[in-house]
């Protein structure tokens, strides 16, 4: 009977974080949609990411019998990672109500159900975080272990950026574990930490080949829109024969349009093509002083710059007949094709979005608010175990802004995956005051 109900809450919070898949009439599409649909159904490995997402479409798909189950095993990842983090926090008997509650929170006053309705590898990077605190944290059987540190992989191996990413994570880690200074948490952490490293490194040989043909392009997007290419060339042009200085007064202001747009000077020159010179240019600006000094003032706008940026509505345009997602629909899953176009998002009918931005902007700001104020008021009574989350969580929000910053571009879907975890991890502390209070 408790598996049964556990399984109930579960399965509500999955639902509940579907909102905006329910509300769209069919799950949200991005660009990038299309080429995971396509790397999973045609099993060909993109050249510019994994092919680990386009699996999990295909598997949580059922093999393309309803992309509806591929969002809904997303949610039901996300849902059982937050009751089982409730379980380690709080109470067992008021643990599963307070997760169905932050789920209902944060799926109807945030943007994650956004993320979570969508079909492309963003929420994924929260998976890896809320798998990783459920490691390091809980006490679990090798079995258990095992599911959870296979989750944590490939959760890693579904996005290029992850890597870096949780390297810097698990390094942050270590220091939040000195800053407490609790001997029991650093003891039970130690390996777990060592096996989560490794595991995070090694998921470059799922993304090894995707990684050396394209992060030059990527990190080359950044500088762009950082401006350091654009100084690096009017400093460089008249000496070096770069294919690049031919555009050198043409380049777009954002990292996103020289990734993506087609007629930016990137495809007049080619992904591959762009290969050395790309890396020649990187590797100078990073050993001389000037643009080193650049490269981090560039990173601490950038960071700043993305903290503000989680609007939901980025990318998801119209994807009507003739763009490459509805051929790749038609190619791969004709039989809900009609459904696709049917829904609001390819009728325009996603008016909302400006409104609901507006009033998730404003659950951020005054949950940051209340976040300091119980954090302050109540801290000392805080276990170090609490402390932990909150804290994990929150650097969690400021590295994933410092990685989309500094090595990508400022925008706003790449903020929407984590700051969810600002008012997540509020409500925690609320919760947890109010237990403290009543014991």
């Amino acid at each position: 009977m408790k598996q049964f109900s556990h399984i109930l809450f579960v399965v509500a919070g999955a639902l509940l974080l579907m909102t905006y898949g329910f509300v769209n009439g069919f799950p949200l599409v991005y660009s990038d949609s299309g080429t995971y649909i396509g790397s999973g159904f045609g099993l060909d490995a993109p050249f510019d990411r994994p092919i680990t997402y386009g699996i999990f479409l295909r598997l949580a798909s059922l093999n393309g019998l309803s992309l509806w189950a591929a969002i809904f095993f997303q949610g039901l990842i996300i849902s059982g990672l937050v009751q089982a983090l409730c379980q380690i926090l709080f109470e067992p008997k008021r643990a599963p109500y307070i997760a169905l509650i932050l789920l209902f929170f944060t799926s109807i006053f945030t943007g994650f159900s956004w993320v979570v309705s969508q079909l492309i590898a963003d929420v994924f990077t929260p998976i890896a975080l809320l798998t990783m605190l459920l490691l390091l944290l809980g006490n679990y059987s090798k079995p258990k272990q095992i599911g959870l540190y296979s989750l944590f992989f490939f959760s890693i191996a579904t996005h290029l950026s992850h890597v870096l990413l949780f390297v810097v994570i698990i390094g942050a880690t270590w220091l939040v574990l000195y800053m407490l200074k609790d001997a029991n948490l650093k003891a039970k952490m130690k390996t777990p930490l060592w096996i989560l490293l490794a595991l995070t490194v090694g998921a470059v040989i799922t993304m090894g080949s995707a990684m050396s043909k394209s992060k030059h392009v990527f990190f080359m997007g950044a500088m762009v829109e950082h401006g350091i290419l654009k100084a690096y060339l009017e400093e460089n042009c008249a000496t070096k024969n770069y294919q690049i200085c031919a555009y050198k007064d043409s380049l777009p202001q954002k990292g996103w349009q020289f990734v993506w747009n087609e007629n930016s000077p990137l495809y007049k020159i080619g992904w591959r093509e762009s290969k050395p010179e790309f890396e020649e240019i990187i590797r100078e600006t990073f050993t001389a002083p000037k643009y080193m000094v650049l490269h981090v003032q560039a990173s601490l706008k950038a960071t700043a710059e993305q903290l503000q940026l989680f609007g939901i509505g980025d990318g998801n345009g119209l994807f009507t007949e003739g763009t490459g997602l509805y051929t790749i629909m038609q190619e791969y899953l004709p039989e809900q094709t009609i459904a696709f176009k049917q829904s609001k998002q390819n009728q325009n009918q996603l008016g909302f979005i400006a409104i609901m931005n507006q009033v998730y902007a404003t659950i951020v700001l005054l949950s940051l608010l209340l976040l300091v104020y119980v954090g302050y008021t109540f801290y000392v009574r805080f276990e170090p175990k609490m402390r932990f989350v909150v804290i994990l969580l929150l650097l969690g929000i400021l590295i994933n802004a410092w990685d989309c910053g500094t090595f990508a571009n400022s925008i706003d879907r790449l903020g929407l995956k984590m700051i969810w975890l600002l008012p997540f991890a509020t409500l925690l502390l609320v919760f947890k005051s109010q237990e403290k209070s009543n014991s």
